[in-house]
């Protein structure tokens, strides 16, 4: 408890530092950030346009700012001067501070200097809903463009080796989320179809001999209706087909369990279960690894281009998703030290809620506006001004936490 005041008395106390504080739900830690900018208020180091604080959500903003004006106005009550003059300043131009999502302080910041991000001063934010109504049309436009330029020969290749256009859309929106990190594809070595084709069927055949003729009370256990199915589909094909063999070893990527009462010998449905899940280890998860390993950099490099179309459509529509927010708005400091001392003097203190779930860009977004050196462009290489951030997580909460 003593540790815990001594924190929140930090806080508060010592503004030239910076502060990275965990806490969980419940803690307190949005009084501790209202808390801290009071301080810096009282202290004279900012005046309120001076404040940005990013939080999560709309909802957390709109808190927050309620937060913030009802504890201003509890301290201008009973603060003396000059403390109280500098807070009722404050409250006068409240809506002059930022408080709201990374996404709309990018938006911010692309308003103010639109010539120097190579934006149409005009651009305008998409939703999210609307973005993704969007990217589905380009990815629609992309491939009906290929089909008219007669390169369908490319989706008919991927669709040999099992790949529908459901399964590139995925992957096509999936690398939509990720543009701000150059996804490198190096070709892979196509597996060897053998390490399946004649390590299972003769597993099947051998513990096939213990599976009963007739369906047990309670169903096929999951090995046996692996088993079943299995040597049904190694019948009909004969596995010459490489494509046959995935199916058929996909099929087994599953847990592989034996209820030993229904086999008709239980000492050998033990055996065959250690068996099967051996092989699972040993053999079935390398193969299927070393087969998604050659799709992935097929399957990126046929939805690149499609990605790159539905950037240039947004930039020629003027609009901006999410993700180009963040990116453009990090580039335009990354590219203009002018720029980054602009904004670093607009924004001498910021505070970053859910600091948690936090990726790389918006991390270099805040080291480059809160860097002690406007000439260093390197995010990685940069020292925060003395107390010039402020940031606040709790693990346990990350959407990302694996």
């Amino acid at each position: 408890m003593h540790d815990d005041r001594t924190a929140r008395e930090s806080i508060a106390r010592i503004l030239d530092q910076i502060f990275l504080v965990e806490a969980g739900a419940g803690s307190g830690k949005t009084t501790s950030l209202v808390g801290r900018m009071i301080a810096l208020l009282e202290s004279g180091r900012v005046t309120v346009e001076q404040i940005a604080a990013i939080t999560f959500t709309r909802k957390a903003a709109d808190e927050l700012k309620s937060r913030f004006r009802l504890e201003l106005e509890q301290r201008i009550r009973n603060a003396a001067e000059p403390q109280s003059g500098l807070l009722r300043q404050a409250l006068k131009e409240i809506d002059r501070s930022f408080m709201g999502t990374i996404h709309s302080f990018c938006g911010r910041l692309l308003r103010e200097r639109p010539i120097e991000a190579k934006l149409d001063p005009t651009f305008r934010e998409l939703e999210e809903e609307e973005a993704a109504m969007l990217r589905d049309q380009c990815w629609d436009e992309y491939l009906i463009n290929l089909i008219d330029n007669g390169q369908e020969e490319t989706i008919a290749a991927l669709g040999e080796l099992q790949v529908n256009v459901e399964d590139l859309r995925q992957v096509y929106l999936r690398v939509c989320d990720y543009t701000d990190v150059q996804i490198d594809t190096v070709p892979s070595p196509r597996p060897d179809f053998d390490l399946i084709r004649l390590s299972l069927p003769p597993m099947m055949d051998e513990a096939s001999n213990f599976i009963p003729t007739v369906k047990p009370e309670r169903g096929w256990d999951a090995l046996q209706s692996l088993i079943r199915d299995g040597r049904r589909m190694a019948a009909m094909h004969r596995l010459h087909d490489d494509m046959r063999v995935v199916q058929l070893a996909q099929s087994f990527e599953r847990n592989i369990d034996a209820t030993l009462n229904r086999w008709t010998d239980s000492a050998k449905a033990k055996e065959f279960k250690v068996m099967f899940q051996e092989w699972q280890s040993r053999v079935l998860v390398p193969f299927l690894r070393a087969w998604r390993e050659y799709l992935y950099p097929q399957l990126v490099d046929f939805v690149r281009p499609a990605v790159e179309y539905g950037t240039r459509r947004r930039r020629e529509l003027g609009l901006l998703d999410f993700q180009d927010l963040l990116i453009r708005a990090t580039a335009l400091l990354r590219e203009h030290a002018e720029v980054r001392r602009f904004f670093a003097g607009r924004y001498a203190s910021l505070f970053v809620d859910e600091f948690q779930d936090t990726d790389p860009i918006q991390a270099e977004l805040m080291f480059l506006l809160t860097g002690d050196d406007s000439n260093e462009s390197d995010w990685r290489r940069i020292t925060p001004r003395p107390g010039s951030l402020f940031v606040v997580g709790d693990p346990k909460q990350s959407i990302v936490r694996p």
